[in-house]
C-alpha cells in the first residue's frame, strides 16, 4: 500500500526524544470529500486536517511480527478547496515492558485518492520547543520520556524531508494493518482545582488516561512543573521499590498562552506546580484511551457489592490502550496471567470493540514467542516467562479459553494448538508421574506466602492438557492427542493418593487455599472431598488478588455461593472503602493503586449470582 511512497524523516540528524512535524498541502476540487489515508510511524503519531486534531497518539508499538510493526488507517475529511495536513510524530528510541525500542526514526504515508504520498518532497522540521527535563527521570518498565515544552520555541523550519527507506519494506520491516481502533480521546476540559501557594490540584471525576491542559498569563520564563498523583508508584508485594512514571514541565512565554500535551499519563488527579505571578486561566485535562465504552455493569441491592463492581469495571477499562496492562501507572506490561483475569471481564461489561485487544493479546502471545517458550509482556523489550502464567493463559481458564467460548474464533485456535502444544512439551515428567518444576525466568505462582507450588503447577499443567485435547478436537486435528492423553492420565490416576491428606490437598509444605481452589478447577479433585475443601477455602487466606478470583470461583462451582459471597465482601471490603476508583495490586496496598488482576468478583457476580443482579 506504500508502493509510491518513502519512509522519510527531518534533515536534522536523528535522535532519541525528538519531535518533527510533517507539513502537506492538497486541493480539493468542487465539494469535500473523504478519502483514506495509510500511515505508519516510529514511534507515536498526532494529526490535523485544517488546524483540527483528528488523531492522537497514533500508531501501534512494535512488533505485530518479529522485526515488523503497524499502519493505521485514517479518514480524512477534506473540504473544498485548500487543505492542510500536519502530522507531528514523537521517535522515541527506547523500550520497556510494553515496547520493543527501535533504531530508526521515521514515517510512511500515502493516499491515493487524494495523490498524497511521503518522499522527499515533503515539507518538515524539528518542533524545537520540545526538550527533555533535566531532573528525575521515569522508570524503565515503559517507553518513552519526560516532556518539555518550552513555549518560546514554538516554531518549525521547515526544509525538505530525508528519505529513509524505500517503500514499505527495508529496516523498518512490513507493517501489519492495526488490529484494533484508533484511540478515543475528548476536547479539553477546564476544571475545578485547590491552589496552596504553588500546588494547584485538579481532582478528576475518575481514574483515567489523560495529558495535561493549561491556559494561563505569564512574563516569560517561568517553569510549571507537572505530573498525576501516581507520579511515585510502589513496587509489588515483595519489591520495596519505588517508581517514577512520566511528567511534563512547561515554559511560559510573555502573555497569554495555552498549551496542551501529547504524551498521555494516569491517576485520579493532576498536579500542577505553578509559579507566583503566573495567572492561572485554566487549568484542566484531555481524557484518551482505548476505544470502547462500560456497559452493562451489574446492579444489586447491596451497596457495597454495587461500589465494588464498579471498581472492577474502571480498573479494566484504564488497563487497556496499546494491550492490556497490569497497571497504567507503573509498567503498561501485558503480563499474561493479568489478561487471563481480565478476558471474561471483557465480554461481560465493555462495548464490543474490546474483543479485538483481546484478539490482538492472544496473537501476540503466539506470534511473539520465543522459540517455543510462551512468554509475558510481548510486544515488549522486558518480555519474562512466568511458567505459571503462560499455563493459565492456555488452560481451561484462562484468555484464550474465554474469548473461544464466546467467540467461537477457530482461526485462533489454529495459531494456537502447535504453540500450546510444543510449550507443554518443554516439561518434563518425573517418576512420580508428575510433572519435573520448570522455573522459566520466575517461577511465580502468586505474590504472598504458603504457596503450594508443586500442586499448583500441575493443576495448571493438567489444565492446559485439557484445554490442548478440546482444541485438537475442536479443530479435527488429533496429531498431538496421543502425548496430551497420555500426560494427563498420568497426572490423574496420581494426583488424589499423592497430595489428599484428609484435610485437603498439599504436597506436604503447607494447605493452600490456592492450591486446593486450583484442584476443583482443574477437574482433579473429587467430589467427595468437597466439603473439607470448602473448610480450606473460609479460613485459610494466602490468595493476593491474582488467585482470590479462582478461590471464590472453586467455592461457586462446589455449590458453597454463600461462602463466596462472604469471602469476597470480606476480602475486598478495605478496596471497596477506599477512596480510590479503581482496586489496588493487593488487599493491603502493598503495591499500585490501580492493578488488573484484581478485578475478579465482576465476574464471579455475573457468572454465580445472577439472582442478586436488579433487573
Amino acid at each position: 500500500m506504500f508502493e509510491k511512497s518513502k519512509w522519510i524523516w527531518a534533515q536534522e540528524a536523528q535522535k532519541r526524544d525528538q519531535f518533527v512535524r510533517f507539513k502537506t498541502e492538497f486541493t480539493v476540487s468542487g465539494e469535500g470529500k473523504s478519502a483514506l489515508l495509510q500511515i505508519a510511524a516510529e514511534t507515536k503519531y498526532y494529526m490535523y486536517l485544517n488546524g483540527e486534531l483528528i488523531v492522537f497518539d497514533g500508531g501501534l508499538h512494535r512488533e505485530s511480527s518479529p522485526g515488523n510493526g503497524y499502519y493505521d488507517e485514517v479518514t480524512l475529511h477534506t473540504k473544498a478547496g485548500k487543505n492542510t495536513l500536519l502530522i507531528d510524530v514523537w521517535y522515541w528510541g527506547n523500550g520497556g515492558r510494553n515496547n520493543t525500542a527501535f533504531a530508526h526514526a521515521g514515517v510512511v504515508f500515502a493516499c491515493d485518492e487524494l495523490g498524497i504520498y511521503s518522499d522527499e518532497n515533503t515539507e518538515c522540521g524539528v518542533l524545537q520547543a520540545y526538550y527533555e527535563p533535566e531532573g528525575e527521570q521515569p522508570a524503565y518498565l515503559y517507553g518513552g520520556y519526560n516532556v518539555g515544552f518550552d513555549a518560546n520555541k514554538d516554531a518549525v523550519e521547515y526544509k525538505k524531508a530525508r528519505v529513509t527507506a524505500e517503500g514499505a519494506g527495508g529496516i523498518y520491516g512490513t507493517p501489519c494493518k492495526r488490529p484494533i481502533p484508533l484511540f478515543a480521546f475528548g476536547e479539553n476540559v477546564a476544571a475545578e482545582y485547590v491552589r496552596e501557594g504553588e500546588n494547584c490540584e485538579v481532582k478528576l471525576p475518575y481514574a483515567m488516561q489523560f495529558s495535561p491542559y493549561l491556559k494561563v498569563r505569564a512574563k516569560g520564563g517561568e517553569r510549571i512543573g507537572i505530573r498525576s498523583d501516581r507520579y511515585y508508584v510502589n513496587g509489588g508485594p515483595g519489591d520495596p521499590g519505588v517508581y517514577r512514571g512520566q511528567r511534563y514541565e512547561y515554559i511560559c512565554k510573555a502573555g497569554e498562552q495555552e498549551y496542551s500535551g501529547y504524551n498521555y499519563i494516569f491517576g485520579e488527579k493532576v498536579l500542577f506546580t505553578v509559579p507566583e505571578g503566573v495567572e492561572i486561566l485554566a487549568l484542566g485535562y484531555r481524557e484518551s484511551g482505548y476505544d470502547c465504552s462500560i456497559v452493562n455493569v451489574p446492579e444489586t441491592d447491596d451497596a457495597l457489592l454495587n461500589k465494588l463492581l464498579q471498581k472492577c469495571a474502571r480498573t479494566l477499562k484504564v488497563c487497556m490502550r496499546e494491550n492490556f496492562m497490569d497497571c497504567p501507572d507503573r509498567e503498561r506490561g501485558q503480563w499474561i496471567g493479568d489478561v487471563s483475569v481480565q478476558a471474561p471481564q471483557v465480554f461481560l461489561c465493555l462495548s464490543e470493540s474490546a474483543q479485538l485487544l483481546l484478539r490482538k493479546a492472544i496473537v501476540d502471545f503466539f506470534t511473539l514467542r520465543k522459540g517455543d517458550v510462551l512468554v509475558g509482556n510481548v510486544p515488549g523489550d522486558n518480555y519474562s516467562e512466568l511458567p505459571a502464567q503462560s499455563l493459565n493463559a492456555i488452560s481451561e481458564l484462562g484468555m484464550l479459553a474465554n474469548y473461544y467460548e464466546k467467540t467461537k474464533d477457530k482461526e485462533i485456535l489454529r495459531l494456537a494448538l502447535e504453540p500450546s502444544v510444543a510449550y507443554l512439551k518443554l516439561w518434563q515428567m518425573g517418576e512420580d508421574g508428575f510433572i519435573v518444576n520448570r522455573a522459566g525466568n520466575w517461577n511465580w505462582f502468586d505474590h504472598n506466602y504458603n504457596i503450594d507450588g508443586k500442586v499448583l503447577e500441575n493443576c495448571w499443567y493438567y489444565s492446559a492438557l485439557r484445554f490442548a485435547l478440546y482444541m485438537g478436537k475442536e479443530l479435527g486435528d488429533g496429531r498431538f492427542t496421543e502425548f496430551l492423553t497420555a500426560r494427563a492420565e498420568s497426572i490423574e490416576k496420581r494426583f488424589d493418593e499423592a497430595f489428599w491428606t484428609g484435610r485437603g490437598y498439599s504436597s506436604g509444605s503447607v494447605t493452600d487455599d490456592r492450591a486446593n481452589a486450583m484442584a476443583v478447577l482443574s477437574g482433579l479433585a473429587k467430589e467427595e472431598h468437597f466439603a473439607s475443601v470448602r473448610e480450606v477455602l473460609v479460613t485459610v487466606f494466602n490468595a493476593t488478588t491474582y488467585m482470590e478470583g479462582y478461590v471464590l470461583e472453586a467455592l461457586c462451582r462446589m455449590g458453597y455461593r454463600e461462602d463466596a459471597y462472604k469471602r469476597m465482601l470480606s476480602r475486598y471490603y478495605p478496596l471497596i472503602v477506599n477512596e480510590n476508583t479503581t482496586l489496588w495490586e493487593d488487599f493491603y496496598l502493598l503495591g499500585t493503586r490501580n492493578h488488573a488482576w484484581s478485578g475478579a468478583p465482576l465476574t464471579i457476580v455475573c457468572r454465580y449470582f445472577d439472582d442478586r443482579i436488579r433487573r
